[in-house]
């Protein structure tokens, strides 16, 4: 299985940001998590990356995940 990464007109689109070094600044500021970074200097982003941190921001937790806490009791 191969993951989609996000195209050079993908991470423009969603960031706002032309420049590879703005647009790994973008996701720090928004999801608080470095990107990998080609040699180059370009974002390397899979979609389900960008898809689980969005969710996660927006208080959705993916689905098979729980949020339920769990309490222990020693008798």
């Amino acid at each position: 299985m191969t993951a989609r990464i996000m195209s050079p007109a993908d991470l423009v689109e969603i960031t706002g940001k032309k420049r590879y070094v703005k647009q790994a600044e973008w996701f720090k500021d928004q999801f608080g998590v470095p990107v990998s970074c080609r040699a180059d200097g370009s974002v390397v982003m899979p979609w389900a990356t960008y898809e689980a941190l969005a969710a996660k921001k927006a208080g959705l937790t993916p689905s098979g995940a729980s949020s339920q806490t769990v309490e222990l009791c020693y008798d």
